[in-house]
């Protein structure tokens, strides 16, 4: 691994650190305002016992922010929440933050959330339609905010018109809870009291637990709104036993959004001595040193804003004194390790130069901050934030890219609209707006955009429409035109299209005969220009035999290659060739540390290996704590075998005290997202689980109307056959 050098490292952690602070310099004190909604009267089903509650709860939690209007409306009919609405939508427009709390019915059908108005019947499936608000409504509300457009739904839960509703067509589905939303205009979020299809709770203490969660964080002096909703996620699960886990949709660019800036706004007007506070506090803010916490307070305690984050950090570090024995660079790495932001890990090394996480940490920092490049001067920020978010792998030097499917849409989106509008002739920037239109599930506008790159010349934007025909996405399926773009870019030298093109031979699709000839001497044109995909896809083509002569070592050697490249699906298959001994020893290791790199990269099979191997201590040693981790980064990004094993892991308190209901939640996760072992486990070997497991298995499938039987601890018939129900 290359070792960066301490003045290297200072460089970085100035620019970095000069963009923190002009991403916080730029926040704004501008006008901010808020539509507060509780629906609890219902005229046709039973009342609702906590909205009242809930919006005048909100409302004196955002006048004390500082909110510039607060606006609350109670038990609206339909008439009246278009109209709270439409006069909400011209208070917003040009405000630097606008709110919508909602707090009261509401329903998900065919993948689309409505909210109901008191005075709805819902009849039939038809009158949804008429009788209702639908989702979309609220969010055009806010499309005049500048800065943040925030919508807030405590209306997840269950449908009271569910079971009375007649359906007019088979087909439609009514769904728990409200469906998962992709906010399409830019600095929006859309915060759900309960993830997309799960059901929130009224609470019984006069709130609901969203809304004693949201009084609590949302407007938390100095803390940014994606820190204070992660904590309501965080006291909402406390708050429900873990019966509720609180979602957020959307996305924001990297600056700073404080909701509460009144302390802030007194305390950090343009002095040196203010500066030097923010800038003292990026430089310690992730590091676990009481003794730099506590000089923090001497120089800056009397700023009170910067005073109570100080002494927030010190209780923290004081209670984790108390429950850990773990060493500062340790506690300071948990706190960092899944971060994005490099400016973090500059800081760690800076302060713990010896740390044992000193390799992950020089790894991190060179993933996420690009090379410099001569025209780096020249790169407007605008275009950089493109590159960075949506530009082809291979396509910048120094730059990454970024698989279609990991883009993030709405900020990708925002940067690269800005940079095409500087430079409207662009057509590898246009290209790159296409990628985040197609990311965003946008056909019609992502092949608009690729048209116009390619008609520029752009032999990316070529390839991208090409596959666009093929599968038919937004276009007509046109094998052949497909193939035209294909070859004009390949032959323009473009590797993403030799590679294509390869593929097209390989499989006989586009229009073109099988050709195994033609295959292999697309992927070696494009292997020659280091591109990962190709050289990846030779080396699956050499370890399975198929086109060539089967060839363990050749097949590693490209493999190798490819991820050398950066492919993430080389890394696993690299690591698989060591583990099972193809082309060279076994080497559990260095599979191992192949896993861990892909992991690192985001791919959920690689973290749930990963997780495998620190827990049977395969290749190093055996650590519980580490597996937990990898599996759970694993199932949230939908791993069901991670489920099950975590189902495994606090079940029998491994690395950790039992945990019955965190196993039975895990381990029914795992059979709803397929995971067929998990239930075979259940049915051939019920001794291996205890029964309290059994009986929260049993009792959280009651709570979803899926088991009436007899509540006993025992993996019977019964219990078995509901299980089997929720495979899907």
């Amino acid at each position: 691994m290359r070792r960066l050098s301490r003045s290297v490292l200072l460089t970085l952690a100035c620019l970095l650190m000069l963009a923190l602070m002009n991403g916080a310099a730029s926040a704004q004190t501008g006008r901010r305002v808020a539509l507060l909604i509780g629906n609890q009267t219902y005229e046709n089903v039973s009342n609702l016992s906590n909205p009242r509650n809930d919006a005048e709860l909100m409302a004196g939690v955002l006048k004390e922010a500082g909110f510039s209007s607060v606006e609350i409306a109670s038990d609206l009919d339909l008439r009246g929440m278009q109209k709270a609405l439409r006069d909400f939508e011209d208070l917003a427009d040009g405000a630097e933050v606008a709110l919508v709390y909602y707090s009261g019915h509401g329903m998900e059908m065919n993948g689309r959330n409505y909210l109901i108005p008191v005075d709805a019947t819902l009849k039939s499936d038809r009158d949804v339609a008429d009788e209702t608000l639908v989702l979309s409504r609220l969010e055009r509300a806010l499309n005049g905010a500048t800065r943040l457009k925030l919508v807030i739904l405590d209306a997840c839960r269950d449908n009271p018109f569910a079971n009375t509703m007649t359906r007019s067509v088979a087909s439609r589905s009514l769904g728990k809870g409200l469906a998962k939303v992709e906010p399409k205009a830019p600095d929006m979020l859309v915060a759900f009291a309960s993830r997309a299809g799960t059901v929130a709770l009224d609470g019984s203490s006069g709130n609901s637990p969203f809304a004693l969660a949201l009084s609590k964080f949302l407007v938390e002096p100095g803390l940014d709104i994606r820190i204070a909703l992660g904590k309501v996620r965080d006291y909402v699960i406390e708050l429900t036993n873990r019966q509720q886990e609180p979602f957020v949709y959307g996305s924001l660019g990297g600056a700073q959004v404080i909701l509460n800036i009144n302390e802030a706004t007194i305390n950090m007007g343009s002095g040196a001595g203010e500066n030097s506070a923010a800038a003292d506090w990026e430089n310690i803010r992730d590091l676990a040193d009481k003794e730099l916490i506590e000089v923090f307070l001497e120089r800056h305690g009397a700023d009170p804003v910067y005073r109570l984050l100080a002494e927030k950090k010190l209780e923290m570090l004081n209670a984790q004194d108390q429950s850990t024995a773990g060493k500062a660079d340790d506690i300071a790495w948990e706190a960092i390790r899944g971060s994005s932001d490099a400016a973090a890990f500059v800081r760690f090394l800076e302060r713990y130069p010896d740390s044992a996480h000193r390799r992950a940490a020089e790894s991190q920092i060179i993933a996420l901050v690009p090379r410099a490049s001569a025209n780096e001067e020249s790169i407007s920020p605008a275009r950089r934030d493109c590159y960075l978010l949506a530009a082809e792998p291979g396509a910048i030097p120094g730059y990454p890219g970024v698989a279609l499917k990991r883009i993030d849409a709405g900020r990708a989106l925002t940067a690269c609209a800005q940079a095409v509008n500087e430079e409207p002739d662009n057509g590898m920037l246009i290209d790159f707006l296409a990628r985040a239109h197609e990311a965003s599930n946008n056909a019609k506008e992502a092949s608009e955009a690729y048209e116009k790159a390619a008609a520029a010349g752009n032999t990316y934007a070529m390839t991208n429409l090409g596959w666009l025909h093929l599968d038919a996405n937004g276009v007509d399926a046109d094998g052949n035109r497909a193939r035209t773009l294909f070859e004009q870019a390949a032959k323009a030298g473009n590797p993403f299209a030799q590679t294509s093109l390869a593929w097209a031979y390989r499989n006989g699709k586009a229009g073109l005969d099988k050709d195994m000839k033609q295959a292999l001497n697309w992927y070696r044109q494009a292997a020659e220009q280091a591109y990962g995909k190709a050289m990846a896809a030779l080396g699956f083509l050499y370890r399975e035999g198929d086109g060539v002569d089967q060839n363990y070592v050749t097949s590693l050697n490209w493999y190798r290659k490819a991820a050398e490249a950066g492919d993430v699906d080389a890394m696993t298959a690299t690591a698989y060739a060591h583990e099972q001994g193809l082309g060279t020893a076994k080497n559990m290791e260095s599979a191992r540390q192949w896993y861990e790199k892909a992991a690192r990269a985001g791919d959920a099979y690689a973290m749930a290996v990963l997780g495998y191997l620190y827990d049977a201590g395969s290749g190093g040693k055996q650590d519980y704590t580490e597996a937990r981790y990898w599996y759970e980064k694993a199932a949230a990004d939908g791993s069901s075998y991670a489920m099950s094993r975590l189902a495994r892991i606090y079940d029998k308190g491994l690395g950790i005290a039992p945990n019955p209901k965190e196993a039975a939640r895990w381990a029914l996760s795992a059979i709803e997202h397929g995971e067929k072992a998990q239930l075979q486990a259940l049915t051939d070997e019920p001794q291996e689980f205890t029964h309290q497991f059994a009986t929260e298995v049993q009792r959280l499938l009651a709570e979803k109307g899926a088991f009436n039987g007899k509540m006993d601890g025992a993996l019977g018939p019964e219990t078995l056959k509901a299980l089997e129900e929720r495979l899907p």
